[in-house]
This record gives C-alpha cells, sequence and structure tokens, in this order.
C-alpha cells in the first residue's frame, strides 16, 4: 500500500520542479524605476530595452556607462558597466538599483548580467523540457521499483556432468597483442604575464594597512576591501567599499586618474570629494573611509 503512494507522490514533486523552472524573474518598467526609486534601492530587477548612448569613463576604455529605453516611458534608464555595449541593440539587463553619486535620489542600475532577450526564453523551454523528460524517467524507475516480483519455484538440485579436461598446445595458443596505453595530453599552463612598472606606487598613509605600499604595474587598478571584485589594492578597512574606487593610466597623456566607485563613503582627493574621472599628481593623498592612501611617483 505504502508503494502505491509514492508514485502520486514523485508525480506531484515533479510536476511542481517543472512548473518552478518555468517560472522565471519578472522584468521591471524603467518607468516604474524612475517613478518610484525608493522602491527599488539595492534590489535587483530586470530590464528589457534598447540601447541608446554609450559613454565611455574613461575614454578609451570598455568601462562606463549607457542609457536603455523601453516601451513605459520616454525617460532613459543609466546602466554602469564594465563592458560598453554597441549603440541600438537590444538587451535584457539584470542588476542593483543604486543611487546615482552624482545627483542624489536618482536612481542608476548596476550591471550584473546582459544578455539578448530572446535567449531567456530559448532557455525557459529546454528547462521545461528537460523537466518534463526527467519526471517521465522518475515514473518509469518507480513503476519498475513497484512492480511485485515473482517467486521463482523451488527446482530440483541438476548437478552437470563430469566432461574430461582438454589438453592445451601451448605453440598453437594465439596471443591478442595488447592496445599500446594512451596518455592524456597535459594541459598547458597558463601564459605568464609581463610585470612593467608604470612608475608609481599606492602607499597606505593610514588606516589598518598603514606601510602597505602597491606598485602601480597595469592600465586600470581597482581598490576596495575583500569581496566578490578581486581588487588589485585590497584594503582591510570596514569603511572601505568593496569596489571602492579605481586608478587608470593613460599611456598617450602619461597620467594618472582615479575615480569614485562607492556610494557609501564617497572617495576624496587631498581633501575634496571627486565625482568623476580626476587627474592625481605626485603626493597626492587618496582618502577612502578611515584610510588616507599617498599617491607616488618614483
Amino acid at each position: 500500500m505504502k508503494r502505491n503512494r509514492i508514485l502520486p507522490m514523485m508525480a506531484v514533486v515533479g510536476l511542481s520542479l517543472v512548473f518552478a523552472a518555468s517560472a522565471g524573474a519578472q522584468e521591471t518598467w524603467i518607468v516604474d524605476i524612475l517613478g518610484t526609486p525608493a522602491r527599488y534601492w539595492n534590489t535587483t530587477v530586470t530590464v528589457v530595452g534598447q540601447v541608446q548612448a554609450v559613454v565611455p569613463n574613461p575614454a578609451g576604455t570598455t568601462r562606463g556607462t549607457y542609457t536603455i529605453l523601453d516601451e513605459s516611458c520616454l525617460n532613459p534608464l543609466t546602466i554602469r558597466t564594465n563592458d560598453l555595449p554597441p549603440v541600438s541593440r537590444s538587451f535584457k539587463v539584470t542588476g542593483i538599483i543604486i543611487q546615482d553619486p552624482a545627483q542624489a535620489n536618482v536612481p542608476i542600475m548596476k550591471e550584473l548580467s546582459r544578455s539578448a532577450p530572446g535567449m531567456a526564453s530559448t532557455t525557459l523551454y529546454l528547462l521545461i523540457a528537460a523537466g518534463a523528460a526527467f519526471l517521465f524517467l522518475l515514473i518509469v524507475f518507480i513503476v519498475l521499483l513497484t512492480k511485485p516480483k515473482k517467486q521463482a519455484a523451488a527446482e530440483a538440485t541438476i548437478r552437470p556432468a563430469a566432461r574430461p579436461s582438454a589438453q592445451v598446445d601451448p605453440s598453437r595458443t594465439t596471443r591478442i597483442p595488447s592496445a599500446p596505453p594512451t596518455f592524456a595530453a597535459a594541459p598547458g599552463g597558463a601564459k605568464t604575464q609581463v610585470f612593467l612598472s608604470l612608475g608609481a606606487d599606492i602607499i597606505v598613509d593610514k588606516g589598518p594597512d598603514k606601510g602597505k605600499e602597491f606598485p602601480l604595474h597595469q592600465q586600470v587598478t581597482t581598490i576596495g576591501r575583500p569581496g566578490t571584485r578581486k581588487n588589485d589594492i585590497e584594503l582591510n578597512d570596514d569603511t572601505v567599499s568593496k569596489e571602492q574606487a579605481s586608478i587608470f593610466y593613460d599611456n598617450i597623456k602619461k597620467e594618472f586618474t582615479v575615480a569614485n566607485e562607492s556610494a557609501t563613503n564617497p572617495t576624496r582627493v587631498n581633501g575634496q570629494p571627486i565625482s568623476g574621472p580626476t587627474i592625481i599628481g605626485n603626493g597626492a593623498m587618496i582618502e577612502i573611509g578611515r584610510s588616507v592612501l599617498q599617491f607616488k611617483k618614483s
């Protein structure tokens, strides 16, 4: 009796999984985000629309912001990203709604993922098909498992008749050569990166990491405390954001700029808060939370 109840119970569970897979994340209209931003602060949402304009920041890189527009209103939503998309293309974008550091109470999105609008539906259909196939196989397995087994009737013991042992001629024995062993090619190691000093260092002048030095050797150097982003300059200061700021090097102008990326504790240069990329010279003091970093050219 208990076995007969297992089948409908498992069927209900399987159908629940299929319906759960078919329930995708709901899309949000841009007019709702712009009209009631307080409802969406630090909330992950998904919007679908067409890219209107892109703004590299700093110029010449793939980082910056772009605006996206949907059918709900005439005002676009600004999205911050590390990989600028092409203009006029439509995308499905998922991200976190935060306040614009340059404008209070103005919502912008920090991009987490971006895909073509049709990709999500295709993936959804594949998940539904896979769930249905899994449910069918599960039902077949349970039916076979609960099927009563027939008990074999007792049979008389049958003993095999004795046979004369065959004589084997070793000279006529054919040996089958074994196949030579195969070895998988060892994967090549990652290519060693070239270390190129840009002639400048960041020295922690104040804070929990006081005394540490970080040489600048790449075009973009990220600053923050340990988190999801692997920062080049990692600080153990709880007043520093996980994505606090970035230092950019312009190879043509041979100059360094710093840009704030935190809405909690803004980045300051020589005591002044910055809202965009700011040029830093030798001896400039970069303040983030309780920590103070000195920019020094060698």
